[in-house]
């Protein structure tokens, strides 16, 4: 007998534990069960406001003289006289003297020739005197020759001495007085003062904006902070040709008298970076919207409805970060510019601001 109370005891125990499970299980609360709302994306929208659009193509170019001229030696000698103004950076008026060379050979050689001259038409005269038609021709072949040797003459004392051909800012003085010189040394180089011309790169899109035959006011400002200054120039010529490698068009501004301080304010000095500012017109019917709001080249979506709507649109241009949209979109209409990770039609949101 004890031992079978032994085997049923682990029996008992189990059923007991079975039974105090089964209770459990069907005194256990009820979870109650609820519906959880998501939220919706929230997106921030642009009323559309059709209207003019002034257009304004921004580029940075740097300042060069429209002229650049190398002076060089005609004729050989030494250099007797410099002058002072022949200097880097100094502005020269049209026809200032700047190098004198020695010219004693060239007025000696001014000398013979017009005794060759001289003597020349005594025989020429004597020939046709005597009527002696082959002494004539000779003789005259002999004047012409002497009349050549003067011109050339002249022509050689006349370039011992170098002036400025116009209003000009020496650039570079590559010689000194006392310094001997042969045809063709390197004197110098100097840049016309009486224009300066700003090559710009402007891209295919702001082209059409752009008229060479519209003599609008360009507005050319400083991009260096320690050189203040504001300029007004205009459009001189666009460039048929593409660069092949940046696909972009050259667009040259010219300023007139640049280095004149009473005109412009300041002088605007050549080898100076700046700003420019070239307006382009009105656009009618159009409006900007960000660039962030494009998806793709020509894709934005509106809100209607609380709901997501994608429409292409035609954009004129694309400039500072924002678009210019010329058709596909009307006054009133709604354009999202916030930009979700997801995006599609159809696609419920809210508006930040209702």
């Amino acid at each position: 007998m004890p031992r079978v109370l032994k085997l049923l005891r682990p029996i008992a125990i189990i059923a007991v534990a079975a039974v105090i499970a089964v209770v459990m299980v069907r005194n256990k609360p009820q979870i109650e069960s609820r519906q959880v709302e998501v939220p919706l994306p929230i997106v921030d929208a642009q009323l559309i406001e059709l209207r003019d659009v002034p257009v304004t193509v921004v580029a940075y170019g740097n300042v060069a003289a429209r002229r650049q001229l190398d002076l060089a030696a005609q004729v050989g000698g030494r250099i007797l006289w410099k002058a002072d103004s022949f200097e880097p950076g100094e502005v020269v008026e049209a026809g200032t003297l700047l190098l004198r060379i020695d010219d004693t050979d060239y007025r000696l050689a001014l000398a013979e020739a017009r005794q060759s001259l001289t003597s020349a038409r005594l025989a020429l005269a004597d020939a046709k005197a005597l009527r002696q038609a082959a002494r004539v021709d000779e003789a005259e072949a002999t004047v012409a020759a002497a009349e050549a040797r003067i011109a050339r003459a002249e022509r050689d004392l006349a370039n011992t001495e170098i002036s400025a051909p116009y209003r000009a800012v020496i650039d570079e003085q590559a010689v000194e007085e006392g310094q001997f010189i042969t045809i063709g040394t390197r004197l110098g180089r100097i840049l016309g003062a009486d224009s300066a011309e700003i090559r710009l790169s402007i891209p295919p899109q702001d082209i059409a904006f752009i008229d060479a035959g519209r003599h609008d006011e360009v507005r050319v400002v400083s991009s260096d902070a320690s050189v203040i200054g504001e300029w007004t120039g205009r459009v001189k010529r666009v460039e048929a040709r593409l660069d092949a490698q940046t696909r972009v068009f050259s667009v040259v501004v010219e300023v007139d008298n640049p280095l004149d301080g009473e005109r412009h304010g300041s002088p605007l000095r050549f080898g100076q970076f700046v700003r420019t500012e070239i307006f382009g017109g009105t656009v009618a019917n159009s409006v900007v919207i960000p660039q962030a709001a494009l998806h793709g080249d020509d894709d934005v979506f509106l809100f209607e409805d609380g709901k997501l709507v994608r429409r292409s649109v035609e954009v004129g241009r694309i400039s500072d970060g924002g678009a210019l949209v010329i058709s596909g979109l009307s006054s009133g209409e709604r354009v999202v510019s916030t930009r979700l990770d997801l995006m599609f039609e159809g696609m419920e949101v809210a508006l930040r601001n209702g």
